[in-house]
């Protein structure tokens, strides 16, 4: 098993942590961060675990190789 799949896996796990939970903290370079509740703002929500599951996809299926 190689690094992209092991990091593709976990990926998938922390997705379904944050849909169970139903909040995902986005933070930038200087320190910021912001709270994505599901229930305020859905459609931010769902594209941004969306976009974490096409990356684990890619990564499981190796496109990207660490």
């Amino acid at each position: 098993m190689s690094w992209s799949t092991i990091i593709g896996v976990v990926l998938v796990l922390y997705a379904l942590y944050v849909i169970y939970r139903g909040r995902l903290t986005s933070g930038d370079d200087y320190g910021n961060s912001t709270v994505i509740n599901r229930a305020e703002s859905p459609v931010r929500f769902w594209i941004s675990v969306i976009g974490m599951l096409v990356l684990a996809v890619l990564l499981i299926f190796n496109v990207f190789h660490f």
